[in-house]
């Protein structure tokens, strides 16, 4: 039955290309369609290419602007991104409004905070519109922001989008397509601090007959600033475009990544700061493990018979692989000067494969007179997870300043066995809508059903637990123009998110339904001067229930009785002004623990009122652009991240920092550009992750120089 389901499934997309027939015209597929898939680009005419103004999927189906949108989104595209010289997608992620990583190597360097949520269940994260099932809590792809075309951001709840996982909001990263107009390729090389080496190549444009195609290459490696802290990274994407005639499209897409981080988890810290003389030290054992290896393979369809119609479909499969090895706490013995090191952990096998389609229909029409924007389609998902893994357990101790780093048999031999393997299905309808009452305001609703299944089995005991679920979510907005540059919007929307990753739920949660939660948001949305200045204001009110709590008789019973909420305001503006470009947000917000008890040392603890752990109060981004002569741009990014608990006791936090980087871009020939970069400047040293013993610190000052040659 297994195999007949993935037959029916890989034969979709010939079934569609033969329902959907139409006449070849190569030559004015290319020219009619171009405008659809074009990236978005400066020109003079609005000063900069407004994000504001462009369309985006962000938050919905329907084709429309962030303007258009009753909801807070945020745009960065993928040129700002590399013109800062930004070398991770976290850190590119993090450039918009309100948004902060808790990255650390066990959640795959990927774990964002958003609206006073965190994690992966809670803030969703995709890659061109596909979810990235998180098993085991971790996200590891895209990693390298090479091949990106832009970043899109959704606050508040998304679940009448994507489903269950999101009531923070969804990240969506979209990679750049083949060109079917011109040819361009581009080459980069890259040298930095600490033997740090970058090296990128892309290439696209027209093959003829219909076909055109796109590949990017991106590989970096550096020794980094701790001892045995070298990095290797490997980024592969290709493309294929078939324009079979001006309404019918395909797109294959092979994505491969390969990533061997940093094999450090952290310093120790004493008294609320890291142990002085430890901060280039590592405490992990010689023979330490972290390895990442991601596959994506999707063929997307866009079949358009009219103006008013359009069907979109993408077949998808993924696998994800992840190897640990390694010893993940560190306390520091002031009374020895050592480090006792516990918790050693080794998963030696964690694959899972994700396959399944995403189809939708949109219309354009009218209803009673007055224009009328529909979408309806279905998802279809099915996820295997197959872990192998350890009882965490040993210890050790070090020197704190001359560490020996041994093997991990040496202190443990508690070994990876084959632990258990989880099945997921997921079946999900939804609808949009977007009613135009008049010129002046607009009605847009959408509502969303899921239900999951999991089966696991225990490899140990060859027990097998079954878990059903299902979730339905909606939003309502209303957007007024009360002048044709300014819109104010108002909406209402619910979603859920799981207790854990469905992808890898426990037996023993299985049983466990969904988190609901509810927002209301009012905001305002204005463009200016021809789109040379951007500005966004939102104000919101984000609750979440049934939170997994512990029983107040019986700390080892677990119910869903909690609640946690948010208030904050979000604000951005972009502008340019004769040489000078700005990008600033910013983002004050008020999260808490409604109700929630938690277990704290033998006993149960009502938290009302203490702020959910790694979610800082304030945040904000400053962007800098001086165009000071011809072929000569200076640029600052500030970032500043308000303090952040590292326990939901609020006992102990991570202190808030700002980081400046700068640099300066010389366009020495039409073709070749020379970009000279400083990465924290002021040599700040500060945590982006970490726990009451120790931090994960971040990069400490950096140089770099790039050389691009685009041809």
């Amino acid at each position: 039955m297994k195999y007949a389901r993935r037959a029916r499934l890989a034969a979709l997309p010939l079934a569609l290309a033969a329902a959907f027939p139409a006449t070849p015209s190569f030559g004015q597929t290319v020219a009619t369609d171009a405008a659809t898939l074009a990236p978005v680009t400066v020109t003079e005419e609005r000063g900069v290419a407004t994000p504001l103004m462009q369309k985006s999927s962000a938050g919905s189906r329907l084709d429309l602007t962030p303007f258009e949108t009753p909801a807070s989104i945020a745009i960065v595209p993928g040129e700002v991104i590399r013109e800062l010289g930004v070398t991770s997608i976290i850190e590119a992620k993090t450039l918009a409004p309100g948004l902060s990583s808790a990255n650390s190597p066990g959640n795959g360097g990927n774990l964002l905070n958003a609206r006073g949520f965190t994690g992966q269940n809670s803030v969703k994260q995709l890659y061109n519109g596909l979810e990235i099932s998180n098993a085991g809590g971790v996200v590891s792809f895209p990693f390298d922001p090479w091949n990106i075309e832009r970043i899109e951001a959704l606050y508040g709840p998304a679940s009448v989008l994507y489903g269950a996982g999101s009531i923070g909001g969804a990240v969506n990263v979209i990679a750049k397509r083949p060109d079917p107009l011109q040819s361009r390729h581009e080459i980069a090389l890259g040298v930095g601090s600490d033997n740090a080496r970058h090296e990128a190549i892309s290439s696209t444009g027209p093959l003829g007959g219909g076909f055109s195609y796109r590949f990017d290459l991106s590989h970096r490696a550096a020794d980094n600033w701790v001892d045995r802290g070298d990095s290797d990274t490997l980024a592969v994407s290709a493309a294929l475009r078939f324009d079979a005639s001006s309404q019918l499209k395909f797109i294959l897409s092979a994505d491969y990544g390969k990533q061997n981080p940093m094999h450090y988890l952290g310093t120790p810290v004493l008294n609320g700061a890291p142990v002085a003389g430890t901060l280039t030290k590592n405490y992990n054992i010689a023979d330490s493990d972290l390895f990442f290896e991601d596959k994506w393979l999707t063929l997307e369809t866009e079949w358009k018979p009219s103006a008013s119609l359009a069907v979109h479909n993408t077949l998808y499969r993924m696998e994800h692989n992840r190897r640990y090895r390694d010893v993940t706490v560190f306390t520091f013995q002031p009374a020895t000067s050592t480090v006792r090191r516990t918790s050693y952990r080794d998963i030696s096998y964690s694959l899972q494969t994700q396959e399944g389609a995403n189809t939708f229909a949109s219309f354009k029409s009218t209803l009673a007179g007055m224009r009328n924007e529909f979408v309806a389609g279905f998802q279809l998902e099915r996820s295997f997870y197959d872990r192998f893994d350890n009882v965490r357990g040993g210890a050790s101790v070090v020197n704190a300043y001359n560490p020996v780093p041994g093997t991990y048999t040496a202190a443990y031999l508690g070994q990876s066995i084959p632990m258990y393997f989880l099945e997921m299905k997921r079946a999900g309808v939804y609808v949009e809508n977007r009613l135009a009452l008049s010129d002046q305001l607009s009605v847009v609703a959408g509502l969303r059903s899921d239900s999951y299944r999991t089966e696991r089995e225990d490899r140990q005991t060859r027990v097998s637990t079954n878990g059903k679920l299902s979730g339905t979510s909606g939003s309502l907005g209303v957007v007024f123009n009360p002048v044709q540059e300014v819109a104010v919007y108002g909406q209402v929307a619910t979603a859920s998110d799981p207790v854990t990753s469905l992808a890898s739920i426990g037996a023993n949660q299985q049983g466990f339904g969904l988190s609901k939660g509810r927002q209301v948001e009012i905001g305002v949305k204005q463009s200016l001067w021809d789109g040379r200045l951007d500005w966004t204001l939102a104000a919101y009110h984000l609750v979440k229930k049934d939170l997994l709590t512990s029983n107040l008789n019986n700390p080892t019973i677990q119910e869903q009785v909690g609640q946690q909420s948010t208030r904050g305001i979000e604000a951005s503006a972009t502008a340019r002004l004769g040489q000078w470009r700005f990008d600033i947000n910013g983002t004050v917000l008020d999260p808490t623990f409604d109700d929630f008890r938690a277990q704290v040392g033998g006993g149960t603890q009502q938290l009302a009122g203490k702020v959910p752990m790694t979610v800082p109060k304030r945040s904000a981004n400053l962007l800098a652009f001086w165009d000071f002569t011809p072929g000569w741009t200076a640029r600052t990014a500030l970032q500043y991240v308000g303090e952040r608990y590292v326990n939901n006791t609020n006992t102990a936090s991570l202190p808030s920092y700002t980081v400046l980087n700068a640099g300066l871009n010389w366009k020495a020939m039409p073709k070749l550009g020379i970009d000279l970069r400083v990465d924290n400047l002021t040599d700040k040293v500060y945590a982006t992750q970490g726990s009451e013993s120790q931090w994960i610190l971040s990069r400490p000052r950096t140089f770099w120089v790039t050389g691009t040659y685009a041809f």
